[in-house]
C-alpha cells in the first residue's frame, strides 16, 4: 500500500474518532446552539399502503442526513425488503468520504412482509446526521423503534396464508382498472392498431361464430399481455427494482423491434405481402381473417402500443397494483385487460350489434389499405422515440432493420409457389434484419440538454429542494417522449402562450424531468408518489413541505386553479 493512501486512512480513522467524542458532547446537549437529535430530525413512519412502510425525515435548517448511515432493520416476524431512497446531493465529507447527503427533507419506502398470524409491524430505523455550521458537530447513530398496526390490505409471507385486502378497496380498483381499459380504447397510441381489428371484425360481419372467436382470441391476448408485462413490473419492484409503467419503452431493442412490427403489418394492410396463405396452420398473420393465432397476436401487440399510456382511472388502479399481493395485482391486470378488450367482446357476442356492422365487400380492400397508413406513422412515431433515446446512429439501425425486413417480406411473396430458394433467401434477410437490432440494443443514451429553451428547469432532487427552501411554487412534470398522454398535455396546455404567461404571473418554476431513458433519480421520485409511470404532474405550493399530485389529463383551467392556490397559500 502506497504511503500516502496510508496517511489517508489513517487521518480518516483519527477523524472519525474525533466525530465520534464531539457527538456524544452534542447529543449530551452541552454546546450551545445544537438542537437534540429528535429536534434535528424529526421521523415519522405510517403504513397507509399494504405491505410498504413509508418514512419523511424533517431536517432542520443547517443540518444534514447521511444516506449511507440510514438502515432499517425488521422486527420478529418481519421482513424487511430493499429500503428504497431518492439520489441524494453529493457531498465531500471529512469523515466517510465522498458521500450522499439530504437536506430539508427526505422520504424513504421500505417493502416487507409479515410472519402468519402477525397483526403488527415492528421495525427499527437507524440514521446518522451532522450540524454543518459552527460548531460543526456530528450525532452519533441514532435508533427509533416503531410499532405500527398492519394496515388493510397487508400481506403475509410468501408461502403462507395471506390477510385479504379491504373487498372496498379492492372492488374500487377493480372498476377503476376496468374504466381505465375502457378508456384507453379511445388513447390516440391504440387506435392504429385497433384499426386491424376492426377490419378483422367488419369483414367476418355476417359470420357470428367467427365474431366470437375473434373477440375471444383477441381478448386471451390481451390478457396474457397485460397479466405478464404488470407482474413481471410488480416483481421486479418486489425485488427492489423501480420499475413503472410503460418502462419497456425505455429498452431501445424494444422500440426497434416494435418498429419492425409496426412496418410488418403496414406492409400485410397494404397488399405487400399476404400472411393468410403462407403461414398455414400457424395462424393467418396479423391483419385479416386469422385464426385465433392472429387474433391473440393483435392482442398482444395493442398492449405493446397501449402501455405507455395511462387513461384516465388507470393510474390509482395501477399504484393499488403495485403495493398489492401478487394475486390480487393479477387480478387488477386482468380486469385492466378486459376493459381493453370489452367493446370487442360486447361486438362478438351481442348479436344487435353485430348486426349494425356493414356488410363486407370491395371496398374492404380500400380500407385496409388505407388503414395501413396509421402503422407507418406509428412505426415513425417510434423512430423519433429512437432519437431521442439513441441519437441519429439508431435512426439509422432501425430504419436499416425495416427495410431489410420489408425487401425479406417482398421477396417471400414473390417466391410463393415457386423454387424454395426464394424463401430461404427471405428467411435469410429477416435473420440479417436482427443485426443493426442488435448493434442498437449496444448504443449509449445521448446527453441530455440542461435546460429547455422554453424556460423550464431540468428536474433534480437538489434543485427542487433549493427552491422550495426559498418558498418559490414549483410545478414538477415528470414525462417521457414515448408517453403519447405527455404529449397530448404539451400541446394542449403545457406549451401554449397561456400556460407560459401563468407561469409568470404566478412566479412558478417549471421543473421537468425526462424519463424517455432509465434514469433512478426520477424513479425514485415517481415512487414516492406512488406513482406507476408517467405522465405525474406534482404542484409544489409556496411554502408547503408536500407537493399536490394532479391528474393524468390536464387542462388550462385545471393548471389555473392550481397555480394560483399555490402562490396564495
Amino acid at each position: 500500500m502506497k504511503v500516502g493512501k496510508v496517511i489517508k486512512f489513517w487521518t480518516r480513522i483519527f477523524a472519525l474518532i474525533v466525530m465520534i467524542g464531539m457527538a456524544g458532547v452534542a447529543s449530551a446537549q452541552v454546546i450551545p446552539g445544537v438542537l437534540p437529535v429528535g429536534k434535528a430530525y424529526k421521523l415519522n413512519a405510517d403504513i397507509k399502503t399494504p405491505n410498504v412502510i413509508k418514512l419523511h425525515w424533517t431536517i432542520a435548517p443547517d443540518y444534514y442526513l447521511y444516506q449511507g448511515q440510514m438502515k432499517v432493520t425488521g422486527g420478529e416476524g418481519v421482513t424487511i425488503g430493499t429500503v428504497q431512497f431518492p439520489d441524494g446531493e453529493k457531498y465531500q465529507d471529512n469523515f466517510f468520504g465522498d458521500v450522499a447527503i439530504y437536506h430539508n427533507s427526505v422520504d424513504a419506502s421500505i417493502p416487507y412482509t409479515l410472519a402468519p398470524g402477525k397483526r403488527r409491524t415492528k421495525f427499527s430505523v437507524s440514521y446518522q446526521g451532522c450540524h454543518e455550521v459552527a460548531p460543526r458537530v456530528c450525532y452519533p447513530p441514532h435508533v427509533e423503534n416503531f410499532d405500527l398496526p398492519v394496515v388493510s390490505g397487508a400481506v403475509a409471507s410468501a408461502g403462507s396464508a395471506a390477510v385479504k385486502p379491504d373487498t372496498v378497496e379492492l372492488m374500487t380498483a377493480l372498476l377503476l382498472a376496468f374504466a381505465g381499459g375502457l378508456v384507453l380504447n379511445l388513447m390516440p397510441c391504440v387506435l392504429p392498431v385497433l384499426s386491424i381489428k376492426a377490419i378483422s371484425l367488419l369483414e367476418s360481419a355476417e359470420d357470428a361464430r367467427a365474431r366470437r372467436r375473434q373477440a375471444l382470441s383477441y381478448t386471451f391476448g390481451v390478457l396474457c399481455s397485460f397479466a405478464a408485462i404488470g407482474l413481471a413490473i410488480v416483481g421486479l419492484r418486489s425485488a427492489g427494482h423501480v420499475m413503472g409503467w410503460g418502462a419497456q419503452l425505455q429498452q431501445p431493442l424494444i422500440v426497434g423491434v416494435l418498429v419492425c412490427l409496426m412496418v410488418a403489418v403496414g406492409l400485410s394492410m397494404s397488399g405487400v405481402v399476404n400472411f393468410g396463405s403462407s403461414l398455414g396452420n400457424m395462424g393467418q398473420g396479423l391483419a385479416s381473417r386469422s385464426g385465433w393465432a392472429g387474433d391473440f397476436f393483435t392482442g398482444v401487440l395493442t398492449v405493446m402500443v397501449a402501455s405507455p399510456c395511462i387513461a384516465p382511472f388507470m393510474g390509482t388502479a395501477l399504484a393499488y397494483a403495485f403495493v398489492a399481493p401478487m394475486f390480487t395485482a393479477l387480478v387488477i391486470f386482468l380486469s385492466l385487460g378486459l376493459g381493453l378488450a370489452f367493446p370487442f367482446l360486447l361486438i362478438g357476442f351481442v348479436p344487435a350489434l353485430g348486426r349494425l356492422l356493414p356488410r363486407p365487400g370491395a371496398w374492404m380492400e380500400t380500407l385496409k389499405q388505407a388503414l395501413a397508413f396509421p402503422m407507418y406513422l406509428t412505426a415513425v412515431w417510434l423512430i423519433w422515440v429512437l432519437a431521442h433515446q439513441r441519437g441519429a446512429d439508431a435512426v439509422g439501425l432501425s430504419l436499416t432493420a425495416a427495410v431489410l425486413l420489408a425487401m425479406a417480406l417482398w421477396l417471400f411473396e414473390r417466391s410463393r409457389n415457386r423454387r424454395l430458394t426464394g424463401r430461404v433467401l427471405a428467411v435469410a434477410l429477416v435473420l440479417l434484419a436482427a443485426t443493426p437490432l442488435y448493434f442498437l440494443a449496444q448504443l449509449q443514451p445521448v446527453a441530455v440538454a440542461a435546460a429547455s429553451e422554453q424556460g423550464t428547469v431540468r428536474f433534480s432532487p437538489q434543485k427542487l429542494a433549493e427552491l422550495r427552501k426559498a418558498g418559490t411554487p414549483v410545478f414538477v412534470d415528470m414525462t417521457a417522449d414515448w408517453c403519447i398522454t405527455c404529449k397530448a398535455n404539451e400541446h394542449q396546455v403545457l406549451n401554449t402562450p397561456a400556460f407560459r404567461e401563468l407561469l409568470k404571473r404566478t412566479g412558478t418554476v417549471y421543473m421537468v424531468g425526462d424519463w424517455t431513458n432509465v434514469d433512478p433519480t426520477i424513479s425514485a421520485f415517481l415512487e414516492q408518489y406512488h406513482s406507476p409511470g408517467v405522465p405525474l404532474y406534482v404542484m409544489f405550493p409556496k411554502g408547503a413541505t408536500t407537493g399536490n399530485v394532479l391528474p393524468n389529463v390536464l387542462t388550462i383551467s385545471l393548471m389555473q386553479t392550481a397555480l394560483t392556490e399555490a402562490v396564495s397559500k
